[in-house]
């Protein structure tokens, strides 16, 4: 037995047509799942509760740079800064209140704590939301999970800071020097932007999901938003700027209806890149899914993505034999495969057809050994983790299996009673 591809030998032609494949499949499975999960209502439940979380996290932001930093108007200017970055139609008078807001001399222990709390149903919002995604099932008790909201708060808080913090090193005479010392520096900049950007996304998704996530996944989810981000950001300011009177007819509150209609945009964005997350972490068991519902013949690009599953057997060679443990389930790609019990062929699958399933969902010895026959014969071999998930994203699947096992317990017990 011997995997079916060397893929150190594999031509840089077909390697780009393999990555192609894998993001036509990721792509594709996200925007599906992004619609089936209903992410347009979810980015307009995390634009309210967004928006409700955004003051006093500012307030928060502002107080604690204020405890290190003695010019108000230093802390004032990153801070608008900060927000001007991340909300391209960010009104300054709402930063002036901030500032008089946290320049009370009332201020407490208990108001701090008041204001984390507040900011906890929106932790609470997205974390289910990313739950969804990700298909995690949260088993926390109340407690535990508001203790989680109030761990990412904080998380999200320090995270804000140390931004705004940045923005106040990088100002006055450093940023003179730096512009003196880089004539390129509007270049550097803006990737020390957008790789900033990434970082913090990364950051982001890694607080707020319930899930492992490889950095691998994390950077495809980032990337993915980050650049979806580039691409809105001018277009909204292009809008408002051929559009001045957008949201006239809020009035005084034109400029919180602005907040709440890029914060719902940038939620979507958000949600779509956790999407790509998740389906690049299922992408093995969406390939297999295919196989198992009967998907057209798939292309040597999609094939080559598979590789790792994929075994090539010789004539005569015994796949498993009856009695031994079954952990996996097999699909015949090419070839044939005779199921053999005490001596007697019950069955030859051909290619399309799938055997071994029984065992591996019951956990229990083989009932049958399997013998190829036919050379170069390739088999597709699935494990019951990647069946869990394959089943959980295709419930016909589970139909199909159910209706082909019943269907192969009915002949067997012919052949034998005929026997």
């Amino acid at each position: 037995m011997r995997m079916n591809e060397d893929r150190d030998n594999i031509a840089w032609p077909e390697r780009l047509g393999e990555i192609r494949a894998a993001a036509y499949l990721v792509l594709r499975e996200a925007v599906v799942s992004f619609f089936r999960n209903r992410n347009l209502e979810n980015a307009a439940t995390m634009a309210y509760y967004g928006s409700l979380a955004l003051m006093p996290l500012l307030l928060l932001v502002i107080f604690m740079l204020g405890l290190v930093m003695h010019s108000s108007e230093a802390v004032l200017e990153a801070v608008s800064r900060l927000m001007r970055q991340i909300f391209p139609s960010f009104s300054e008078a709402i930063l002036g209140d901030l500032m008089r807001l946290s320049k009370d001399r009332t201020w407490g222990i208990v108001s701090l704590i008041v204001l984390l709390w507040s900011v906890t149903p929106f932790a609470g919002a997205l974390r289910n939301a990313l739950n969804a995604i990700f298909r995690a099932e949260s088993r926390l008790n109340v407690v535990l999970a508001k203790l989680l909201d109030l761990a990412a708060v904080l998380a999200l808080l320090l995270l804000f800071v140390v931004l705004a913090g940045s923005r106040m090193i990088f100002s006055g005479a450093l940023r003179h020097m730096i512009d003196m010392l880089l004539p390129y520096f509007e270049m550097a900049r803006s990737v020390l932007t957008f790789a900033l950007t990434l970082l913090i996304l990364g950051f982001f998704y890694r607080v707020f999901s319930s899930v492992r996530l490889r950095w691998s996944h994390l950077l495809a989810g980032a990337l993915t938003t980050t650049l979806l981000m580039w691409i809105i950001r001018p277009l909204f300011g292009w809008v408002l700027r051929f559009n001045p009177d957008y949201g006239y007819v809020f009035g005084s509150l034109k400029a919180i209806f602005l907040l709440i209609i890029w914060v719902y945009y940038t939620f979507a964005v958000v949600l779509f890149g956790a999407e790509v997350i998740a389906a690049v972490r299922r992408r093995n068991s969406l390939l297999l899914g295919r196989l198992l519902l009967g998907a057209s013949p798939l292309k040597r690009s999609a094939l080559r993505l598979m590789a790792r599953f994929v075994r090539t057997l010789s004539q005569g060679e015994i796949l498993f034999e009856e009695g031994s443990s079954g952990r996996e389930m097999f699909y015949v790609l090419s070839g044939q495969i005779a199921i053999v019990k005490k001596g007697r062929t019950i069955k030859v699958l051909k290619p399309g057809e799938y055997f071994g399933e029984m065992s591996m969902l019951l956990n229990a010895p083989r009932t049958a050994s399997a013998v190829i026959r036919a050379p170069e014969t390739q088999v597709v071999a699935i494990s019951e983790e990647y069946f869990d998930s394959i089943m959980h994203d295709n419930p016909e699947i589970v139909r199909r299996i159910l209706v082909e096992m019943a269907r192969r317990l009915s002949a067997t017990n012919e052949q034998l009673s005929v026997g």
